[in-house]
């Protein structure tokens, strides 16, 4: 038993944990529904933590499959990144055009904040966009790390909406 194996180990049991923890969630008068910091008895709220912290579960443990069948690091980059930046666009918009302000770690903000916050979250899933090329092609180590100025960009833009 290498390193890769206890890593692999490591890295799917806390995919599970996550997935359990969702599960765990949805059950009404839940104590874990108050680590989110909601309403107990809110279902709705929980449901929309309990989908995310679910698939980040799953994600996980999707990577640690992925190494442990020795799937090649260009693939498991790219399908990373191509994922991420469709879950963040896709969360982005529900906040900003759906006002699904449950979904933000700070639900209590007011309309306009979380329209902000929504636009800034789309911004990160596209600005991580050009990393997906860059890694399936093999780019250089200077063109990945001016490609990763993107998420330092939207990082901004999640501070200046929230403010």
């Amino acid at each position: 038993m290498g390193p890769t194996d206890v890593a692999v180990g490591i890295t799917v049991a806390t995919g599970l944990l996550f997935v359990a923890v969702a599960l765990l969630s949805l059950r009404p008068g839940s104590r874990i529904r108050k680590t989110y910091g909601i309403d107990p008895h809110d279902g709705d709220a929980a449901r929309s933590n309990a989908l995310v912290l679910g698939l980040v579960g799953l994600g996980t443990v999707a990577l640690g499959a992925a190494i442990a069948m020795d799937v090649s690091g260009r693939v498991v980059g790219t399908v990373t990144v191509l994922v991420g930046t469709g879950l963040c666009v896709g969360l982005g918009w529900l906040i900003r055009y759906r006002d699904r302000r449950e979904l933000l770690t700070d639900p209590s903000v007011d309309r306009e904040t979380a329209r902000r916050l929504g636009g800034a979250t789309v911004v990160c899933g596209l600005t991580i966009l050009p990393l997906a090329p860059a890694i399936w092609f093999g780019a250089t180590q200077v063109l990945l790390g001016a490609a990763l100025v993107g998420p330092f960009v939207a990082l901004g833009a999640i501070a200046f909406a929230y403010r």
